[in-house]
């Protein structure tokens, strides 16, 4: 029987290069600053030990700090973040007041949307489809 090299691809990130990362069981799926995605074989739990500087936003997300362009508040259990390649990454309701705070951003004392752009000198949104 023929063994399948692809069985053997080791993948290496450059953690700067990483946007966010979306976990399913024991699978991760990296979403790379250039557009593609890459499946990987590891959980989001071994991401997030070797990768300090992410912030684990919901059980099923991972995210780069570097890379938030704004972040929506709409009560203190309901936000969510807006990442550099427009993608809508929900915040688990029990998480909410942690990264708020980690981001910096005070939770409103009164009901209704709040946005906070973290990185104001995006003028634009890299395309999802861009190689780089």
């Amino acid at each position: 029987m023929k063994r399948l090299d692809a069985a053997q691809v080791q993948h290496k990130f450059d953690p700067e290069k990483v946007l966010y990362l979306i976990g399913d069981v024991n699978y991760c799926t990296v979403f790379l600053l250039n557009g593609k995605t890459v499946l990987t074989s590891r959980t989001l739990k071994w991401y997030s030990d070797r990768w300090q500087q992410f912030m684990r936003v919901h059980k099923g997300s991972l995210v780069n700090p570097e890379h938030i362009y704004s972040c929506v508040v709409v009560s203190s259990y309901l936000a969510h973040l807006i990442m550099r390649n427009g993608a809508r990454l929900a915040i688990s309701r029990r998480r909410v007041s942690e990264v708020v705070a980690q981001l910096g951003i005070d939770l409103p004392k009164a009901p209704g949307i709040s946005t906070h752009v973290i990185k104001p000198e995006w003028s634009s949104f890299v395309p999802a489809h861009a190689v780089a």
